[in-house]
């Protein structure tokens, strides 16, 4: 019997070997392709460094959507959550003299704490968690925005720069940290009780109480180690560009577009490769889409937003693809 077992384990494993090495060998034809559809500019040294370096936000990001919308929740001010978090280390690094220590500790605490603040706002409240994540979202915007307007007053710019303290946005840094990130987020989502619970706990709530799994805890924890992927990212983001600005009337949303992407497309490889490893390859193709339109023209702002919505749209179909319940 157990001879049985472990020869049917061996054939599925082999299984699921070569259909990695079909998804490897159909991305690398893709490539390809799109290399020849931009006449050789893609797959240039210099290009595949830039598509790794815009590549890495919207990685973290999704890493820190996947602690939480993996148990079911639908956090939509995860673009605001960057937004004010990456700002406020950025004023403890610049105005309060705290350097890197301020921009590195600030920015997760505040990541961390903000995304708390919404998932408890669902959980506690018992509110659907898009509702909660909408209403957080304009509050987080408003604050940033009411702050910039004093600042524009008292300092004559309501701009906040990150000067000089920018090393965590630039090479060979980002690599570093992008590498580091994976091991941890593919441990902790893949090998511990917490990334466990929150599998189970999104599968089927009913089942995973049975199991005797707090879903209230899982999901607060979840939201504590999302948000510090989402503090990562805000920490690279603003280190690489310099600035991140205000937005309001839910600007902020156009931030995590990328990143919704990624992690649907990257569950729907569930069952190639794990989602942290799954997200990472999303994150890198999705990217170098957006590298092929930059090359071939399309306008950003106009067409690249069709294509990007478009991409959502088609990412979310392939991730419920043979989803026999109610998608909500």
């Amino acid at each position: 019997m157990s001879f049985s077992l472990s020869k049917s384990s061996n054939s599925a494993m082999k299984k699921k070997t070569k259909i990695q090495i079909l998804l490897v060998v159909c991305l690398l034809i893709i490539y390809v392709i799109l290399n020849i559809s931009v006449s050789g500019r893609l797959l240039t040294l210099n290009n595949m460094k830039t598509i790794m370096v815009h590549a890495i936000f919207p990685c973290f990001l999704s890493w820190g959507m996947m602690f939480i919308f993996t148990g079911g929740l639908i956090d939509l001010s995860i673009g605001a959550n960057v937004l004010l978090a990456a700002n406020l280390g950025a004023i403890c690094a610049m105005d309060f003299g705290m350097g890197y220590l301020g921009l590195i500790a600030i920015t997760i605490i505040s990541a961390v704490l903000l995304e708390l603040l919404s998932v408890s706002c669902s959980v506690i409240l018992k509110i659907p968690s898009w509702i909660s994540g909408l209403g957080m979202a304009l509050i987080f915007e408003a604050i940033l925005t009411i702050y910039c307007q004093i600042r524009s007053k008292t300092e004559g710019s309501s701009s906040i720069y990150l000067v000089g303290f920018r090393g965590l946005g630039q090479m060979p840094l980002m690599p570093i940290i992008w590498v580091v990130g994976c091991i941890i987020a593919y441990i902790l989502f893949n090998r511990s009780t917490l990334g466990l619970n929150i599998r189970a706990v999104g599968g089927d709530n009913g089942v995973a109480r049975a199991m005797g799994i707090s879903t209230k805890k899982t999901l607060l924890l979840g939201a504590i180690v999302g948000g510090v992927f989402i503090g990562v990212a805000a920490m690279i983001q603003i280190s690489y560009t310099g600035k991140l600005s205000s937005n309001s009337g839910l600007g902020s949303l156009s931030l995590m577009f990328k990143s919704l992407a990624s992690i649907l497309l990257g569950m729907s490889l569930s069952r190639l490769v794990s989602v942290p490893i799954g997200v990472l390859i999303s994150s890198v193709f999705l990217t170098s889409l957006f590298n092929v339109l930059t090359l071939l023209g399309v306008p950003s702002g106009t067409g690249q937003e069709i294509c990007l919505g478009l991409i959502v749209i088609l990412c979310g179909v392939i991730s419920h693809w043979g989803y026999k319940g109610v998608v909500k």
